[in-house]
């Protein structure tokens, strides 16, 4: 075996090869680091001529030299202890030269198996040697962490696994509920459509609004112009918008209003007919409500909006944003049965949900999230964490005083 810098296409050719794949990993992702003052490198062990570990590696100025990072990195079969053993010695070696001071990686490795209900399944996967291993190698865990913390890679998410299921298993599967108010907002003209690189500024505008309104930090409009730049010519990325066509709504209501004052006509049971009368109410007020949105806003309403990465062995649901007035209309789940056709008409094995906060109490704040998640069916999924491993005496030293106080 041999360590050696990668070429950038040979290290892409190797990287669509492998289970642990990931966009984070991709060549493209160098230029979204450079926006945040980060330069990258590519490296790996090849035997035989043929690559059998690698990563790219971000580089980013530091009072004590650099902080290195790869992003859901190492890349190479963890189960290999000799291959794993390798690699990190070689490429500590390598970033200490380069005046490196700590190496960050954080895996996409299940920690440990749960079902849809984030309990432990008995007789499940358990990678926990792979985390002793890790130690043993002088990393330092960061800790099995919980909640939704933005400033770095999620270690919970929510998957619905699709290999060998067509559209009418997911569909039978989810929620009944769920299935009722994807039929709703198709039945009121709710319509999904991509948007182009032209468009990402409305896209921003309802991300941005949900970030105020939720109190989290939003990315820039020119991180999403730019993944867009990357990967949506290789249809690996797709921002979408749902809308309503209210002059449509209007007359799904007025159709809906008139069905119903034939219906009571007919009625003998006096609780029945009030019943009816009541839903004719509720639908009245509705109409209202709609024509005044028209006179406001015009003919169409902006719901929802959300971006999806169509990468390697799944479609992630990466960010999304909601109107919150307009969140009746129950455009997000139209969404998400959207894209879950897109990934099973494309071959996608997952389907990503995403993150989730790992805590199982309605209690939790982000419980909601969780819940929403869960109506489609699936499994929680605990990735193995973050590591870190110093390069550095001083960084060393700083980390245990840390520690102490």
């Amino acid at each position: 075996m041999i360590f050696c810098e990668l070429e950038k296409e040979e290290f892409m050719s190797f990287l669509k090869t492998q289970p642990l794949n990931d966009f984070t990993q991709s060549v493209a992702m160098e230029e979204i680091g450079k926006l945040n003052g980060y330069f990258s490198c590519y490296v790996g062990v090849k035997k035989d001529h043929q690559i059998i570990a690698g990563s790219r590696i971000m580089f980013q100025k530091g009072k004590l030299g650099y902080r290195c990072y790869a992003p859901r990195g190492l890349i190479l079969d963890y189960q290999n202890k000799e291959l794993l053993s390798f690699f990190v010695k070689e490429l500590k070696r390598y970033l200490k030269k380069k005046k490196g001071y700590v190496l960050t990686i954080d895996p996409k490795i299940p920690y440990k198996e749960r079902d849809i209900n984030g309990h432990l399944v008995e007789n499940g996967y358990d990678n926990t040697e792979i985390v002793n291993f890790l130690l043993s190698l002088g990393f330092l865990h960061d800790g099995f962490d919980h909640g939704m913390d933005t400033s770095k890679q999620v270690r919970w998410v929510f998957v619905l696994p699709l290999s060998g299921k067509t559209k009418e298993d997911v569909w039978n599967q989810m929620e009944p509920n769920t299935r009722n108010l994807i039929r709703k907002a198709e039945k009121i003209g709710v319509k999904i459509q991509e948007l182009g690189y032209e468009n990402l500024a409305r896209f921003k505008e309802i991300t941005e609004n949900t970030s105020q309104r939720r109190n989290f930090h939003d990315r820039t409009l020119s991180y999403y112009q730019t993944m867009y730049r990357l990967f949506a010519e290789k249809d690996e990325v797709k921002f979408l918008l749902a809308t309503l066509s209210i002059k449509d709504y209007l007359k799904s209501l007025e159709e809906e209003k008139e069905k119903e004052e034939e219906k009571k006509l007919h009625l003998k049971v006096e609780s029945k007919i009030a019943n009816s009368q009541e839903l004719i109410h509720s639908l009245e007020i509705k109409i209202k409500e709609a024509k005044q949105l028209q006179k406001e806003k015009g003919d169409t309403l902006e719901l929802a909006a959300s971006m999806f990465m169509t990468y390697g062995n799944e479609v992630i649901y990466l960010f999304c944003g909601n109107i919150d007035q307009y969140m009746k209309f129950n455009a997000q789940y139209l969404m998400q049965w959207h894209m879950i056709q897109y990934a099973i008409d494309h071959h996608f094995p997952t389907y990503n949900f995403y993150g989730i906060s790992g805590i199982f109490d309605k209690k939790d704040k982000d419980y909601g999230i969780y819940e929403f998640k869960k109506k489609f069916n699936g499994k929680v999924e605990e990735y193995i964490g973050s590591f870190s491993l110093p390069l550095s005496l001083l960084y060393k030293l700083k980390t245990k005083l840390s520690k102490r106080s």
